[in-house]
């Protein structure tokens, strides 16, 4: 039987060959690695090869294919993505053989004995989601879509869902609150799901109510066909969860093609002695994070391997505001990473993770003062008597407006208290009134009008002054 990610390489193989530059790219790399071994014939020889031979031997083959992906790779537009589409496709379908063939031989997962999990609860004895998701494609069939984040080097699954909505949104039960979250995510690009909002999506739902259960089931499918991946959930926590319960989960996987896979202490603790040891001889995790990393470090390229990180992005936009207007300000980030993308757009509450460290007002002065074309400033009467955007942040954009980098700074007000170093004459925004798109839709085209600048360093704590 086919499954949906050998269907997936099939399909990426004959456009591969459809076109006759992308072809002879891929040929040319092919050749580069071993010339030896005879390039494929055609995409179907190429597949056989795929799923005929060793798939370790099929990994090591595509992780030093890599590097020559991205040599050729030069061409019209599209054609570095379609090479490295093809190489990841070739890696999964080989980690995919990979996992059933240690199924088999350590009786772990798919037709395993007691203590395995059943096929509407996968137990897997993995601690990081890629790995554990890229298990529970094979185990299920479901496929699996890989997002890697050239910022932090990290892959993760994107069709992996992780979270249900906070009880404080009202939705009635478990089932409903199950539901609310596939509607919310099922409306998002899968290569878009760590971009948006999670929180506002809910709300949308919240707003507009939940869909039957037959459209759901219907959006459910459009959305896998179209992303080559169905939805999962992959919980790894310990803690109790609307899944818990067994016909939920039952009804998820059999009636919406949703299944559920548990990792981490979430598995372990279902997990009995034999299949933990089961589990530990398999050896999954290691071997497939060893080759699946390799393979996007490989394809990332030589100038996104050299980007060290957040103090090294450039943003189109950074948004400072108080948390009393962050519902707000929300919609507005959700409008313009959706146009712009997410690493276009500074919203700390998309960043907080990678903020979260010691001298952290420094990165985030550095952020709105060095690396951010225009800052946009939410003032209200709780901003300035906040830490961070009062202090920390304001503190920045006063300096830009010191040295006359008006053309640099958007004013936004909810209300006309008094701010520090803004007077009366100083152009501003009333959004007190104002939808958010329509806010978003200004703030658009104000940066229509600046033009992207280089990063520049300079220290606004005041040491450079001796202060």
């Amino acid at each position: 039987m086919t499954t949906r990610l050998q269907q997936s390489l099939r399909d990426r193989l004959g456009e591969l060959h459809g076109r006759g530059d992308l072809w002879s790219a891929f040929a040319k790399a092919w050749a580069a690695v071993k010339p030896a071994l005879k390039v494929p014939a055609d995409d179907a020889a190429l597949l056989s090869y795929c799923l005929q031979q060793n798939p370790l031997l099929v990994l090591e083959r595509i992780v030093n294919l890599a590097p020559e992906l991205g040599k050729v790779a030069g061409g019209p537009a599209g054609t570095r993505q379609v090479l490295r589409q093809v190489a990841v496709d070739i890696c999964l379908v080989a980690c995919e053989r990979r996992v059933h063939d240690k199924f088999a031989q350590e009786a772990v997962g798919a037709g395993a004995e007691a203590g395995a999990g059943a096929t509407d609860e996968m137990l897997i004895d993995a601690s990081e989601q890629l790995a554990a998701a890229v298990i529970a494609a094979a185990w299920c069939g479901n496929g699996v879509r890989i997002h890697f984040d050239e910022q932090t080097r990290s892959a993760e699954a994107v069709n992996v869902v992780r979270d249900v909505p906070p009880l404080e949104l009202d939705f009635k039960g478990a089932r409903e609150c199950v539901k609310a979250e596939l509607q919310a995510v099922v409306k998002t690009p899968l290569d878009d799901l760590g971009k948006i909002d999670r929180r506002t999506r809910l709300r949308n739902v919240k707003t507009h109510g939940v869909v039957s259960d037959d459209v759901l089931a219907i959006q459910l499918d459009s959305y896998a066909l179209e992303n080559d991946a169905r939805l999962m959930f992959g919980l790894n926590s310990t803690a109790a969860h609307p899944l818990d319960d067994e016909h939920l989960r039952t009804e998820l996987a059999t009636y919406f093609g949703v299944q559920t896979f548990r990792y981490g202490d979430a598995a372990r603790q279902r997990l009995d002695v034999t299949a933990s040891e089961a589990w530990k001889r398999a050896n999954l995790q290691p071997d497939l994070m060893d080759y699946l990393l390799k393979l996007f470090e490989q394809l990332s390229g030589p100038e996104a391997q050299a980007r060290s990180g957040l103090q090294d992005m450039r943003f189109r936009v950074a948004l400072s505001l108080a948390g009393e207007q962050r519902e707000y300000v929300d919609e507005v980030a959700l409008e313009l990473t959706e146009k712009l993308g997410r690493d276009a757009v500074f919203y700390y509450p998309n960043f907080e993770a990678r903020v979260a460290r010691p001298n952290a007002d420094r990165y985030l002065q550095r952020i709105y003062h060095d690396q951010s074309d225009l800052i946009v400033v939410f003032l209200s009467g709780h901003y300035q008597a906040k830490e961070w955007c009062g202090g920390v942040e304001w503190r920045a954009i006063r300096d830009l407006i010191n040295k006359r980098q008006d053309d640099r700074i958007m004013l936004f007000r909810f209300d006309n208290e008094p701010v520090d170093g803004l007077f009366s004459f100083d152009g501003t925004i009333d959004c007190s009134a104002r939808p958010s798109a329509e806010a978003a839709e200004q703030i658009i085209k104000r940066l229509e009008e600046t033009q992207p600048r280089g990063i520049e360093i300079h220290d606004t704590t005041g040491r450079a002054n001796g202060n």
